[in-house]
């Protein structure tokens, strides 16, 4: 009889122990499916997932911002009066007059729309910077890339001058 306890005292011990680690086993199962988002206890705040992007080096343009500029002054809705502060030293009337009428000529030829892939970013001086856009829409043959010039201007990138005429007789060719 003695064996009989014993060995009940010892069955109950090991179930208790295997019950408490059933518990343990389905707290872990539990805490693994908890979603993924981690936050700030204090304040219940989600933590970004992935890390912001770099700034860009030594303070050059993003591809994105030349691109954008790039959109903007070959849109052949906009005249040419509201592009003057997105070039160096702005637009004569003579230029833009020019520019506007064979904005929309190639506009009406389907030309457009056109998209500017910006790459090899580099430096060219204090507050400047080249870049290769290559043109590509509806009636190029293939992309056509010119190296531009730009210009940081107080803190806005503009296009260098003849970078600007040069985009826009590609964009227009």
């Amino acid at each position: 009889m003695r064996t009989t306890v014993k060995s009940v005292a010892t069955s109950a011990a090991v179930l208790g122990a295997m019950g408490a680690a059933a518990v343990g086993v389905t707290s872990i199962a539990s805490v693994a499916s908890w979603p993924a988002q981690v936050q700030l206890a204090a304040v219940g705040a989600p933590l970004p997932q992935d890390p912001p992007p770099p700034p860009a080096p030594g303070g050059l343009p993003t591809p994105d911002q030349l691109s954008g500029l790039c959109n903007q002054v070959t849109d052949p809705g906009v005249g040419y009066s509201n592009k003057i502060s997105m070039v160096q030293g702005g637009i004569s009337p003579d230029e833009g007059h020019t520019a506007d009428h064979d904005l929309r000529k190639a506009y009406r030829d389907g030309k457009f729309p056109e998209q500017f892939a910006v790459s090899n970013i580099q430096p060219a001086g204090p507050n400047a910077a080249t870049a290769d856009v290559a043109i590509s829409g509806p009636k190029f043959a293939g992309p056509v890339t010119k190296n531009l010039a730009f210009v940081n201007q107080g803190g806005n990138w503009v296009l260098q001058h003849d970078a600007a005429i040069a985009l826009l007789q590609a964009a227009t060719a």
